[in-house]
Order: structure tokens, then sequence, then C-alpha cells
């Protein structure tokens, strides 16, 4: 009778449980049969969370940047700190190759803007900089001569007369190689010849520092000529006339900017450089006479 009556409880037990599933389905899926309401598309700004903003700039950042960037240099510097007010600008301009030697002997640099790409894959090399460097701008080289142009010279071929007075920044500097490198490309020209090269290097009567140190002399009449940059041709005025350079044997200066490995102040370093890659650091430089970067 025990067994009998087990046996006869169990299908009652599983009618029971049905039971109680379907009345917990209707209620979680049929009992209430209105959709949940959908989320506005419209945002009480009121209430909505706001896009976190960047935090204002601030602090000092010196830039180390190649001489011929000087006067552009400025124009952006102030621009840039016009737009932060926090922040202020200093700048250390020298030649590229000086800025790279003084970066690696731990001077206080922030940012490095070279006249070539050399000088800055040495710091590349040495670990100096800080992720991989942008190129912002271009130039190319021209001869300068004094507004009185005493030896007359006319066309590049003139370099090589004799008593000429030429200056060239050292061939270490990067304006310094590029002239080099001119003089190399009209000696190879048939129409000039390849005594061109020395005659003219027999006129060199020094190797300065950097190119405005180039530009100095040639507008203080201390030089009858020198090979500079477009833009510095441009910034001396009326006290030096240029005679260009065929472009089959000019060469062309490409200019990189980086943050300095080690900088105090990389955040601010950092938007320097987005800075001068931007609308308005590129338009102070087109503004400049200089090329942009490829």
């Amino acid at each position: 009778m025990v067994r009998y009556g087990h046996t006869s409880a169990l299908p009652h037990r599983f009618i029971v449980l049905i039971a109680a599933l379907a009345a917990f389905a209707l209620v979680a899926c049929g009992g209430d049969t209105k959709a949940p309401a959908t989320p506005s598309a419209t945002v009480d700004p009121a209430t909505s969370t706001a896009t976190p903003t960047r935090p204002p700039l601030t602090g000092k950042i010196t830039v180390f940047a190649t001489s011929s960037l000087t006067d552009v240099y400025k124009t952006i510097g102030k621009s840039f700190q016009e737009k932060n007010p926090g922040v202020t600008v200093e700048f250390n301009f020298a030649s590229s190759s000086a800025l790279e030697t003084q970066i690696e002997q731990a001077a206080p640099a922030d940012v490095f803007a070279s006249a070539d790409l050399a000088n800055m894959q040495k710091a590349r090399d040495k670990s100096l900089i800080e992720g991989a460097p942008v190129n912002f701008a271009r130039n190319v080289p021209v001869i300068v001569v004094p507004a009185a142009n005493k030896a007359a010279i006319a066309v590049p071929k003139d370099l090589a007369k004799a008593g000429v007075k030429l200056v060239l920044a050292g061939p270490d500097v990067p304006i310094g190689n590029y002239a080099r490198q001119v003089i190399d490309k009209l000696a190879a020209d048939p129409a000039i010849g390849a005594a061109f090269k020395d005659a003219t290097l027999k006129n060199l009567v020094s190797n300065e520092a950097n190119v405005r140190a180039v530009l100095t002399k040639v507008e203080l009449g201390e030089a009858d000529a020198g090979i500079v940059y477009k833009t510095d041709a441009l910034v001396s005025g009326p006290k030096v006339t240029t005679v260009a350079i065929p472009d089959a044997a000019n060469v062309i200066a490409v200019y990189p900017i980086a943050v300095v490995k080690g900088s105090k102040n990389a955040v601010v370093a950092a938007e320097f450089v987005a800075y001068v890659k931007g609308a308005d650091g590129q338009a102070a430089l087109k503004a400049a006479g200089f090329d942009p970067a490829p």
C-alpha cells in the first residue's frame, strides 16, 4: 500500500509544478503587454553630462630652434601664449648641430626644431627625442650679396671670380652643408665647369656658426656674397640682394620638430608641436616665406 500511494502522488506534483511555471510565464511575458518606454532622443542640457574639457595649459617650455626660425618662431610663440595665457615659451636659437649637442649635454630643452633631418636623426639615435618627429616646413638656399654689390655678382658662376669674399656657415651647420652641396652641383654643370668648385672655395674667407651670422656679414659689407635660406634674405629686406640658384643645382631643406625626451612639461611641449603643425603655425610660416612640408 505504501508503494502504491507514492507512485500515485508523483503525477500530481508535476501538475502543480507545470501550473506554477505557466503562471510565472504569464506574468513575465503576457501579464503586461505595454512595451517599455523608449528614452527620448532629446537631451536636457541642464541634466546631461558635459564632455570633459582639457584643463588649461600651464607652465614654461624652452624651444631649441634653428637660427633660420628666429623671427617666425617668435611670432608663433607669442600667438601660442595668447591662446594659452598660463604658458610661457622661451627660445634658444642656434645652428641645428649646436642645438643637438646642447641637448645631448643635458641642456634643459622641451622641444627641438632642426633645419635638417640629419641632426634630428642624430638626436633620435641617441634616444634624446620622444616619439617620432614631424616635418613642418621646407626652405631653399639662395645667394645673397650686399645691396651695393661692389663685386658685381649677378649669377652663381660669379662666386668663382678672383677676389670675391665669400662667407658660408661651417660644414657641420645645415646651411653650410647645403651650400657646399650647391657648389658641387654647380661645378657638375658643363656650362659652369669643374674648376668652379675649387675657385669658389678659394674665395671662402670665413665659416660662420649659423645662418644669421652669414647674413650679418653680408649685410655689413664684410663679405661680397654668402649662401643663406630664402627666408633669411626676406628678413634682411633691402640690406641684401638675392641671386637665385637654378633648381637643378639647389637642395631642399626639410625642417622636423619633436618633443625632447625628459621634458619637464611634455604636455605643453606636445601642444606647441601640434600648434606649429596646425593652421595658425602653418599660416605664420607661409607668411615668413617657408614652404609647407611634404
